[in-house]
């Protein structure tokens, strides 16, 4: 059964003021993770459609697998985590992990 994993980001008020478009660019990077490349079926980084509803979160990942399987290889894998400790968690206030079978 297909995996979506979503994760919520709010952004550093100091990187939305100095340095947003350099987080975006290191953001996108995400798809050269060689597990990530493998693994993904889809992505997409965005801002949301409806600010006002997100209680702050101000910048998502939405990730599609095919099976859980594949989440699973793609969640534990320490280069996807490197990145996540290299590009989210120092830009980010809170991060938000969301993820249902489809």
């Amino acid at each position: 059964m297909p995996i979506v994993h979503i994760v919520l980001v709010k952004v550093k008020d100091a990187v939305l003021n100095n340095g947003f478009e350099e987080f975006k660019d290191k953001c996108s990077q995400l798809k050269n993770v060689p597990v990530a490349a493998q693994k993904l079926q889809d992505h997409k980084w965005g801002p949301p459609a409806y600010p006002g509803r997100t209680q702050g979160y101000n910048w998502g990942l939405y990730s599609l697998f095919a099976t859980r399987e594949d989440y699973e290889v793609y969640r534990d894998d320490e280069e996807h985590k490197n990145f996540s400790k290299t590009v989210i968690l120092p830009n980010a206030d809170e991060v938000l992990a969301y993820d249902f079978e489809i």
